[in-house]
């Protein structure tokens, strides 16, 4: 299916500046697997740093986990024989089939949605991008959003992200500061000042 990687993370680099990501992740407990479908973008580094040939999806904001069900969260077990965990994987591979293109088409057309976003739309909380994949970090996603304006030439809606992304940083380094004896993290906040800077 053209897709490269190693270990437990898969890539596939389109020609619409979208690298669909594939990842598994064994439990902390032991004994099972969770597999992540995401995407990121051939443009800029993920949230580790790292170039697009090297980013997995614990480095991207847009990912879903996949479930047999196409929803919610779902491990799947390793088993106790070897016909056990074979089961297992061509579910794995069943589910990825029927339910990976369907998460990755929705970013075919970029910069569609992305370029349709206005900083107003973060305001909600409860955002999700499309309409069914939360937003974990609102920071994160504003500098996401920066990026891909002032890649496409979006420069006022870059400069509104970036405006919003350090108001929401200096807003979090304030509420971090009540269990830290009231101390603001200074170091925290020019990092991100750094992050938002309009290239």
């Amino acid at each position: 299916m053209g897709w490269k990687g190693s270990g437990f993370n898969f890539r596939k680099m389109e020609d619409n500046h979208i690298v669909k990501i594939f990842g598994m992740q064994g439990s902390w407990a032991g004994g099972s697997v969770c597999c992540e479908t995401a995407i990121h973008f051939d443009f800029i580094p993920d949230l580790a740093g790292r170039s697009n040939d090297k980013t997995t999806y614990g480095s991207c904001i847009i990912r879903k986990r996949l479930s047999p069900k196409g929803e919610g969260d779902y491990h799947w077990p390793f088993g106790n024989k070897e016909e056990e965990t074979i089961k297992s994987i061509h579910q794995i591979w069943k589910t990825f089939k029927t339910y990976g293109p369907s998460f990755y088409d929705d970013f075919d057309n970029f910069p569609i949605p992305f370029d349709s976003i206005k900083v107003q739309d973060l305001s909600d909380r409860n955002y999700k991008l499309l309409g069914k994949y939360h937003i974990h970090n609102h920071i994160n996603f504003a500098w996401l959003l920066k990026e891909i304006n002032q890649f496409i030439g979006n420069i006022e809606s870059a400069k509104d992200f970036a405006e919003f992304g350090i108001q929401e940083t200096i807003g979090h380094a304030h509420s971090m500061a009540k269990d830290n004896r009231g101390r603001i993290d200074q170091e925290y906040i020019e990092i991100n000042r750094k992050r938002f800077e309009i290239g």
